[in-house]
């Protein structure tokens, strides 16, 4: 079986340890994999300085999709660029309508370069993010900067319980990633979705799809690793994701990623 001429790989449940650490493993068979002519993308839905704060990661990547596809990130230069951004207006309306939908969560808009926070949870989360707090009076969506993602947060709720509450909120142009039974939905414009950003970002390289092996583990990462062709749902993966995968990886813990590229490597 021939080498591929790209690994793209989630980080979150996928690449990073429950830390959101990467190991010494993982970056080491990534380093090896580009010493062999293989081209390394992380596809994620870390904003770029998320990607950045990881100690080791930027040194073995040749490129980042981050906010899931809304924004390509160069390790090199630093630079990122935005691909895909939530229409203002629509912004608000999706906005009033999932206060509606969900009265006691927090938001929060990624604008790419900091949070605009509204509510308690988000202003723990990551003490080192910049972010600006917005009462429950006040606009959460600033005319001055793009909304690349729309944060919500129910700590006394469920992820299942939050896409139900949710699932007759259908506005075009917008989608509404679920993380499991996490708590949480992340909204992104619908340009902003892994496989097809991938796939662009491919298509610029003159890299077909059965060029690419991708990693993988939530119901985000399932068009990415429907569209690779070779594909790995980490072991624990979101059922979505294991479905869509052509193969299955030891879990992230265990440096699942690793040991996949480390066996494509030796054969």
């Amino acid at each position: 079986m021939p080498l591929p001429k790209l690994i793209a790989t989630d980080l979150d449940g996928t690449l990073l340890d429950r830390q959101g650490r990467l190991s010494e493993r993982n970056q080491k068979a990534l380093q090896t994999a580009r010493e062999h002519g293989i081209l390394t993308l992380a596809v994620t839905a870390r904003p770029p300085r998320a990607v950045h704060r990881v100690p080791g990661l930027t040194a073995v990547l040749d490129g980042a999709l981050c906010s899931t596809g809304s924004i390509r990130f160069d390790p090199v230069t630093q630079t990122a660029e935005l691909r895909h951004a939530i229409p203002l207006a629509l912004a608000r309306e999706l906005h009033r309508q999932l206060r509606i939908a969900l009265p006691d969560a927090d938001f929060a808009v990624e604008t790419g370069q900091a949070l605009r926070i509204q509510g308690e949870y988000f202003r723990g989360l990551r003490l080192t993010d910049p972010w600006i707090p917005v009462t429950a009076d006040e606009d959460l969506i600033d005319t001055s900067d793009p909304v690349v993602g729309l944060l919500v947060h129910d700590t006394a709720s469920t992820g299942p319980a939050m896409q139900e509450a949710t699932a007759h909120i259908a506005l075009p142009g917008v989608h509404l990633w679920g993380w499991g039974r996490y708590p949480e939905i992340e909204c992104t414009a619908a340009g902003a979705e892994k496989g097809a950003t991938l796939a662009a970002w491919c298509a610029e390289r003159g890299i077909g799809a059965e060029d690419v092996i991708a990693f993988g583990d939530m119901p985000n990462d399932v068009s990415m690793l429907a569209w690779a062709g070779r594909s790995y749902a980490m072991e624990g993966a979101h059922a979505d994701a294991a479905a869509a995968a052509t193969g299955h990886a030891e879990p992230a813990a265990e440096d699942g990623v690793a040991k996949t590229i480390e066996a494509l490597l030796q054969r």
